[in-house]
């Protein structure tokens, strides 16, 4: 894990800390919470992914406030880039031009989400904290588009774009660096799909007005039909199931339901 991932954890976690400190006492008066709606936006990153994984929208709907854990309906829709663990940067020694050691492709998953929200700490005016659990499952579908590098032997030449195999592209002064992340990703895809589950704590940090904002804490399953080719399998093993940590800081805003 990079230094950078570590600390966004590290803020993630002291964010925790002081939430559940200034939970307080849960007796206080009543607030909208329980009878609002929220739609929300975020950025997220996970243990199989760069400081910027991809890219969330959420939103959560009351459906029982009775009970004594209020229960929301939790629907989602995550769009992450998966990285293979021993993926690393290399550069041309003459050029100075990066590419990724042995990586025959990028790995897209879009998951959409439906499950459930339970409420352990109401959120009590603008001050106060809101905690609770979310469960859910939906469909992956995996998306493999290559990973193109341009490469030319000779430095008076254009540089051919092609898929990148370590087998044939020995030389790393005709490597020339990499091509857009979105090279092909139309014409040249592979869908790959699966099916995940997700458990995660939600962290209502702060609210002004009709806008929120919080953090998402929690853990993705995630298994696929068959293993998705990231790096070479000459160098190592592609997994075909995914366990991952992951963390997503959103914003958004909250609608009050009529009763």
């Amino acid at each position: 894990m990079t230094k950078s991932k570590v600390y966004f954890f590290l803020i993630a976690f002291f964010a925790f800390a002081n939430a559940r400190g200034q939970l307080g006492d849960s007796s206080t008066e009543e607030s909208d919470q329980m009878d609002s709606k929220y739609f929300a936006y975020g950025v997220t990153t996970n243990t199989h992914s760069g400081i910027l994984g991809g890219l969330v929208f959420r939103s959560s709907t009351p459906i029982n406030t009775d009970r004594k854990l209020p229960v929301h309906r939790y629907i989602a829709l995550e769009a992450v880039n998966l990285k293979h663990p021993k993926e690393s940067t290399s550069s041309n020694p003459a050029l100075g031009a990066k590419f990724i050691f042995g990586k025959t492709n990028y790995f897209f998953v879009v998951r959409p989400e439906y499950g459930r929200e339970w409420y352990f700490f109401k959120k009590n005016g603008d001050s106060s904290i809101g905690l609770s659990g979310i469960l859910a499952v939906g469909p992956s579908i995996g998306i493999q588009k290559p990973y193109y590098i341009k490469y030319g032997r000779d430095a008076g030449e254009a540089a051919i774009l092609t898929q990148y195999d370590p087998d044939i592209h020995t030389d790393y002064n005709s490597i020339r660096g990499s091509s857009s992340i979105w090279q092909g990703f139309l014409n040249n895809s592979k869908i790959n799909p699966g099916i995940h589950i997700k458990a995660a704590t939600s962290i209502d940090m702060s609210t002004f007005g009709d806008n929120i904002t919080g953090f998402e804490l929690g853990t993705t399953l995630e298994l696929f039909t068959r293993e998705p080719e990231i790096i070479s399998p000459k160098l190592s093993t592609n997994a075909k199931a995914y366990a991952t940590a992951y963390l997503t800081l959103y914003f958004g805003n909250k609608r009050l339901i009529k009763k």
